[in-house]
């Protein structure tokens, strides 16, 4: 499994939680084995659809060792170490290796933005103790320019992916691969999957989203690279209803699809109180219906 086998979905798993709001690490070993029966092309974990700003420390670790431990090597797992300071981002970074991450991801520190200087020091300490890939997150809470990016890239060792969600994400990935910088070795993009069909055509090399339709955007993102402009574009109408719920309604919806696909037991979340209505409900119905018949993954 090498980098350049890394494309298509790069599915986040979302956290399960109990009844007493304790991760259940039997239905995230069920849905990370959901994410690679559906044919993804690496999981990203713990993400912002993961809430991992809502989890402790020990919560972020076991979201890395589980994916880990159940994929044993037949999907590359991408972790996430971002942190609010250097030195917890390292330790996370250095867990992630230790377990046997494939590579590692970080936004720059998010709660204060950061200067340029600060967030070089901040990647040259995670690629210091790493020796997998390192990809730059780059997010609105201390966005980077082209350029920025691409010097990072260049002057350390192992930064050579970029996760690129800054609005208009589309043109920044664009923006990004002009500068033809031979040490970025991959571009995905994210948004939910909804600006997917735009940013394979400016070449991305995947999708990083909420996993509860990944066998759908996988399938669409491997249509396009065979060709199949009509046929995915025809695939993704499908989906898209269902992906404008999600970021409508947020994880409290993505948990929802995965009870109805047999994953899930409940949809709480940390980051959302309010809970799905009747007229959620309602929507929801409506548009699984619709998507129901192009699922590929119906259960083991």
């Amino acid at each position: 499994m090498t980098e350049e086998t890394w494309r298509g979905s790069f599915a986040i798993p979302m956290t399960p939680y109990d009844e007493d709001d304790r991760i259940d690490e039997d239905v995230l070993a069920d849905e990370i084995e959901f994410c690679i029966e559906s044919g993804v092309g690496g999981i990203c974990t713990p993400m912002m659809v993961s809430e991992f700003r809502s989890l402790s420390e020990d919560e972020r670790t076991l979201m890395i060792r589980v994916p880990v431990e159940v994929s044993d090597g037949r999907t590359p797992i991408v972790a996430n170490v971002a942190a609010v300071n250097t030195p917890l981002a390292v330790a996370y970074a250095e867990y992630a290796q230790e377990v046997g991450a494939d590579a590692v991801i970080a936004m720059p520190p998010y709660i204060h933005k950061p200067d340029y200087e600060t967030i070089r020091r901040y990647y040259q300490a995670i690629s210091d103790a790493v020796e997998v890939p390192v990809w730059i997150q780059n997010a609105s809470v201390a966005s980077l320019s082209a350029e920025q990016i691409a010097e990072l890239c260049t002057e350390i060792e192992h930064v050579s992916w970029v996760k690129e969600e800054v609005p208009p994400s589309r043109r920044n990935i664009s923006r990004v691969l002009a500068q033809d910088c031979p040490a970025i070795h991959g571009v995905m993009g994210g948004g939910g999957g909804r600006p997917m069909m735009v940013e394979h055509a400016r070449g991305s090399r995947g999708v990083v989203h909420a996993c509860q339709f990944c066998d759908v955007v996988q399938r669409v993102w491997e249509l396009l690279d065979a060709g199949e402009l009509e046929a995915a574009g025809d695939l993704f109408e499908h989906l898209l209803p269902s992906l404008m719920l999600e970021g409508m309604m947020g994880m409290a919806y993505a948990k929802e699809i995965m009870i109805r696909r047999g994953v899930f037991k409940n949809h709480r979340v940390r980051s959302r109180t309010r809970a799905l209505d009747a007229h959620d409900m309602a929507e929801i119905d409506r548009t699984w219906a619709r998507i129901q018949p192009y699922l590929t993954w119906h259960g083991a």
